[in-house]
């Protein structure tokens, strides 16, 4: 059972497609089924359906996996010069166009301006992995919920484009599409977490949910 912010209706977790139960954390507002791998959002006091997919972990794992839940959006950008095209103007277009899908992180970190944020990671850079839909991994709910990832995708792509020039002196045209709730791995080194792709690394206290996040994993897998 959850609970509205408001507390004013509990609602069965269920899934809505083969009635089995979604583990939930504490602090989940998105689940996946582990019975059959949809994904579920509290959206007006009900749950509805979102799309739902996973990344193949990488062959012969060195470490413990633990799949963490990013939410994904399609994405199609596009820059246009005002006035004269200067270099970083053309590079800022190009920048644009390559954008085809956002990722924002799904888990709670603390300070992630300074530890990063894998959700930027990926959309800076997708990695040239496998996604799968269906059952997969058993993977944790989502503390973000998909509205306000939305808005951060959409900020994330802004800032790309900025990078490479100002956006003050472009026309930008952004459609940011509805949320994706996906299951990432990456390797669990008891003290931190490492991305498989990236190789970056998060410490477990940057995490504010990491030993939920382990509990529901391993209750998953029990």
């Amino acid at each position: 059972m959850a609970a509205e912010a408001s507390g004013a209706r509990v609602i069965a977790l269920r899934c809505s497609a083969c009635h089995g139960a979604l583990p939930a954390a504490s602090n989940d507002v998105a689940f996946r089924c582990p019975q059959c791998g949809r994904a579920w959002e509290i959206i007006g006091g009900v749950l509805r359906e979102r799309p739902s997919a996973f990344v193949a972990p990488p062959p012969s794992p060195r470490h413990p996996i633990l799949y963490l839940p990013y939410w994904s959006f399609p994405v199609s950008a596009k820059a246009t010069p005002s006035g004269f095209q200067e270099e970083s103007h053309l590079k800022a277009r190009d920048r644009a166009a390559k954008f085809e899908r956002a990722f924002v992180s799904a888990f709670s970190i603390y300070r992630p301006t300074y530890v990063g944020e894998w959700g930027l990671v990926y959309t800076r850079l997708p990695p040239k992995w496998q996604t799968r839909t269906g059952h997969g991994p058993r993977a944790p709910g989502a503390t973000i919920s998909g509205f306000d990832a939305r808005k951060l995708a959409a900020l994330y792509i802004l800032g790309e484009i900025d990078r490479a020039a100002d956006i003050g002196s472009l026309e930008i045209e952004l459609d940011v599409g509805e949320p994706e709730l996906w299951a990432i791995p990456c390797y669990d080194l008891g003290e931190g977490i490492r991305c498989p792709w990236s190789r970056a690394e998060l410490p477990v206290g940057a995490l504010d949910d990491v030993a939920e996040i382990r509990r529901v994993t391993q209750r998953l897998e029990a």
